[in-house]
């Protein structure tokens, strides 16, 4: 399958440069970043939703076990809470584009719903007094196994993750917790691959990678997260828009160039490995600062 997705330029957000300023790997740190929610502003389109919306279909017809998946039958609930929420919400932030949408009632809700909108779309649901990963859909996996994660505690989906845990696993449970229907939130992430392609899982059906990519070769990824509690079920629903841009036309300011090549080079060894980026990372930070800074 052709890759999927399109770059951005610019990308809208720069998480590296929030926070303070990069101190080397002994200072390294991960960030939950939580910042409070307009729901105004929930989805996010723009210029490259609609090669994302039209990537969906052709995904989930080519791997359906690898972009889709569910905890049980007992998540329809849930998944119906939130793809009528929505529904709603497009219909009244777009008329003009959804004043028309409806949920196509041959699909799983959650599935239906995410084919309206660029963002994946992961639940997280109350099982046995935890909250448990209930289901997904995730066509745009960034290394992403979404079967692995079903059933499993915020601290059991975030095990693969160096240090990530032992850092914030208290803080993350904590703001769970905490999170009520009223208040929403959202947060950044950010990586660097290989590829442009928002495509990216662990089962092997990724398009093929190039052997000792250049500094050209790679792409920033940023990911933009919201998660909102659902009244009705509790559930919690956890959406992800991705934005995908050549690294080295990803800064605009020799500012921003440093400070990215300042948070390469404060990954420690075993996150650069977790990211994939142990045997690129010094030299993409070089690149950085002689052609962007």
């Amino acid at each position: 399958m052709e890759p999927v997705g399109v770059t951005v330029d610019p990308v809208p957000y720069l998480p590296f440069m929030d926070g303070p300023e990069p101190a080397g790997p002994a200072a390294f740190r991960w960030r939950l970043g939580v910042r409070p929610l307009d729901v105004h502003d929930w989805i996010e389109l723009g210029a490259d939703a609609a090669a994302a919306i039209e990537a969906k279909p052709r995904l989930m017809e080519r791997y359906p076990d690898t972009v889709f998946a569910v905890l049980d039958d007992r998540v329809v609930d849930e998944s119906r809470e939130v793809a009528v929420a929505l529904v709603d919400h497009l219909r009244q932030r777009w008329p003009d584009r959804y004043a028309d949408v409806a949920l196509d009632p041959t699909l799983h809700p959650l599935d239906a719903a995410a084919r309206l909108v660029p963002e994946d779309l992961v639940l997280l649901v109350e099982r046995d007094g935890e909250l448990v990963f209930g289901g997904g859909s995730v066509c745009f996996p960034n290394r992403w196994d979404l079967r692995s994660k079903l059933g499993l505690t915020m601290a059991g989906v975030h095990a693969p993750v160096d240090r990530l845990n032992d850092q914030l696993e208290a803080p993350i449970d904590g703001f769970f917790d905490r999170l009520a229907p009223e208040r929403s939130f959202w947060r950044l992430g950010w990586g660097v691959l290989d590829t442009a392609d928002w495509y990216t899982p662990v089962d092997g059906t990724a398009s093929p990678r190039p052997a000792g990519p250049t500094p050209d070769q790679h792409y920033l990824r940023v990911e933009r997260e919201t998660l909102r509690r659902f009244p009705g079920t509790g559930c919690i629903l956890f959406t992800i828009r991705t934005y995908v841009t050549p690294i080295l036309a990803s800064c605009a300011t020799p500012a921003e160039a440093t400070r990215l090549a300042g948070a390469l080079e404060s990954l420690p060894a075993d996150v650069r490995e977790y990211k994939g980026l142990a045997a690129t990372a010094q030299t993409l930070a070089e690149e950085l600062r002689r052609t962007c800074g």
